[in-house]
């Protein structure tokens, strides 16, 4: 499938960091670092903060530094390619956290900072240059905030497939038939799975008196 307009900005500023312009590559990952963040929270169940002595943050440091590292060989093929692609790296990297944590119990080895700058040619680059100061004021931020960590919460009472095909749909923005071909199922019962979740969400969200906030 095409990719289609809307993914134009995101496909000129993919081409143009693969050329080394690093102001592409601030604006690329600053526009998709608050979705990427609500992944990454949705993912790191307090369970995981606990064991890897992470928080969300840190992962997303982390995803970031790995997607400047292999933006090279990255090539956009469908719609919201370039969100799944960074929301299975996001995957990657908590695993990869994990069998750090365990190798680490085993060999008894010290326990080592997770802080690192971008390395190679942009080693000079930090997280805080990719995540400008958003446009709107500080009130309507807070406020969108606040829906959006009423949301999350409601989702995190789901069980993981239920919250990860809700993730693909509504964050991701992957079509029925992209969640079909990753999950090897049919495009029929991948819909019907998001629409089971998704109800669940709805209810949840009427027995908090949230409904009207239910917005991914």
């Amino acid at each position: 499938m095409a990719v289609k307009a809307r993914d134009s900005d995101t496909l000129v500023l993919i081409q143009r960091g693969k050329s080394g312009d690093e102001n592409a590559l601030n604006a690329l990952f600053a526009r998709h670092q608050e979705r990427v963040l609500r992944i990454v929270r949705l993912r790191l169940t307090a369970e995981l903060r606990e064991k890897l002595k992470v928080q969300s943050m840190d992962i997303l440091q982390d995803v970031f530094l790995r997607a400047f590292e292999k933006l090279k060989d990255f090539e956009p093929k469908s719609q919201g390619a370039f969100l799944h692609w960074l929301s299975r790296i996001v995957g990657n990297v908590i695993l990869d956290k994990l069998d750090y944590v365990w190798a680490q119990k085993r060999a008894c080895l010290a326990e080592v900072s997770l802080d690192r700058s971008i390395v190679g040619s942009m080693d000079h680059m930090r997280l805080g240059d990719l995540i400008p100061n958003q446009g709107t004021s500080p009130t309507q931020h807070a406020i969108k905030q606040g829906i959006k960590t009423a949301v999350d919460e409601l989702l995190l009472e789901l069980d993981e497939q239920e919250r990860e095909v809700i993730i693909q749909r509504k964050l991701e923005g992957l079509t029925f038939g992209e969640m079909a071909s990753e999950t090897g199922k049919t495009e029929d019962a991948v819909r019907k799975q998001f629409n089971r979740s998704f109800q669940k969400l709805i209810s949840l969200a009427e027995t908090r008196h949230l409904l009207q906030e239910l917005r991914l």
